[in-house]
This record gives structure tokens, C-alpha cells and sequence, in this order.
């Protein structure tokens, strides 16, 4: 039995050893979860692991994984120049990429840093979800008009932003999810880098910012991928 934490709703889920590295539904969220073994909790571990949480608090059950494999996502093969994308880690935003020729940017304490020039500070595991914004250029300028979610590899997923933009698409394992946090930063990051009309029509991509909904990869218009 593996023990994974939702990183939607930090449930704990316990799922059985042939779902290793699959993506499962959360019973309690309907999030996106990846099933792996961290390194805490090694092989003939995990019934002790149950047996702990269930004498903590009721809200710190260990639930099962629902058994129902997430359909595919229709990911993107490239960086649509259009658009702008961030990387999250549970609870920041960690690097964010638009088509103006800087590449992907870091984020740090003290502003944003080449992630080409500063390889040292790129982490090589962790939990990473990938959000593309989707923008659209009408008669009235640049509107934001959906968000897609995407889950990376829990290793050397970041590394690959000193490769070149593109290369993080490789790193897509399924469907993502954003938490409490994250939607709280991909809010900040809205209002920080466009002007007001930029995105108050996209009802729909803030109705899901300010909700509980912390399962849904995919909010907005959709846009076809060629």
C-alpha cells in the first residue's frame, strides 16, 4: 500500500502498489493525484503509516484512492506565443514564461532571474503543476480567455527550463490541479501583470479562482490545438 498526500485538498490517500506512477482521482476533492512513494514511507510501511493518522483526528483519515484513471489531456507540444505560462509548487508560484525573447523567468524573493542563467537554482524534484494561460487577441486587445492545468514529473521536471521553452512540455505526466494557494497566486499574478480589462471578462476562469472547485484541469473557452 502507497500513502500519497491530494495536493488539492492535502488529504491523505492510501492506493494499492500496482497504481504506482499512475494519476487517480481524489475521493474527497476529485482532484488529480499521482501515485508515488516518497521517501519517508518505505516498501511494508504504510499500514503503520494508516494506523498513525487514524489515531490523530477523523479529518486526518487515510482515504482510498477513487480507482478511475483521469482521461488524457490534449497538452500542448509547443509554447503557443500567445499565451503565458506559470509553474506552481504547492503553495508559489515558482517560474513564469511570455513570448518577449527572455525565456523561462524564476521567481525569487528579490524579483524574477533567468532560470538559463541561474541553473544552480533550479530545483530537481518536487510536486510541479504547469498552468497555461490562454489569451486571445480581439478588436478590443489582449483578453484572457481560459486556463489549462497540467501535473509535471515530481523529478528533474524544472531542470529542464535552462534547455530552452519548450522543453518543460516533455515533462507533462496528466491532467492538473490548483489548490487554495495556488489559485490565490495565479489571481496576484493576473493583477500584477495586465490591465484591468486584460481580465475582468473571463467570468468563467475567476468564478473557478475564487471556488472550492480544486479538481478542474480545464476552465475557459477552449482553443483547438493544430
Amino acid at each position: 500500500m502507497i500513502i500519497v498526500v491530494c495536493p488539492g485538498c492535502r488529504t491523505k490517500l492510501k492506493a494499492k502498489d500496482e497504481l504506482a506512477g499512475q494519476v487517480r482521482k481524489c475521493p474527497k476533492c476529485g482532484g488529480a493525484v499521482r501515485v508515488q512513494r516518497s521517501a519517508s514511507q518505505p516498501v511494508g510501511e504504510a499500514e503503520e503509516t494508516i494506523a498513525l493518522a487514524e489515531e490523530v483526528a477523523p479529518d486526518q483519515h487515510v482515504h482510498g484512492l477513487v480507482e478511475e484513471k483521469l482521461p488524457p489531456l490534449d497538452a500542448p507540444e509547443r509554447l503557443a506565443r500567445s499565451n503565458r505560462y506559470l509553474i506552481f509548487d504547492p503553495s508559489k508560484l515558482m517560474a513564469a514564461w511570455e513570448n518577449n525573447g527572455n525565456g523561462w523567468m524564476l521567481r525569487t524573493s528579490a524579483g524574477y532571474i533567468s532560470a538559463t542563467r541561474n541553473p544552480e537554482k533550479l530545483p530537481a524534484q518536487g510536486i510541479f503543476t504547469l498552468v497555461e494561460l490562454h489569451m486571445e487577441m480581439t478588436d478590443e486587445g489582449v483578453r484572457l480567455r481560459g486556463l489549462s492545468s497540467y501535473h509535471l514529473a515530481d523529478r528533474w521536471a524544472l531542470t529542464l527550463l535552462e534547455r530552452g521553452d519548450d522543453d518543460i512540455l516533455a515533462a507533462i505526466k496528466g491532467p492538473g490541479s490548483l489548490n487554495k494557494q495556488q489559485k490565490a497566486e495565479v489571481r496576484k499574478y493576473l493583477q500584477e501583470s495586465f490591465m484591468r480589462s486584460v481580465w475582468t471578462g473571463a467570468h468563467e476562469v475567476f468564478d473557478y479562482l475564487l471556488s472550492s472547485d480544486y479538481h478542474s484541469p480545464f476552465v475557459g473557452v477552449h482553443i483547438h490545438r493544430h
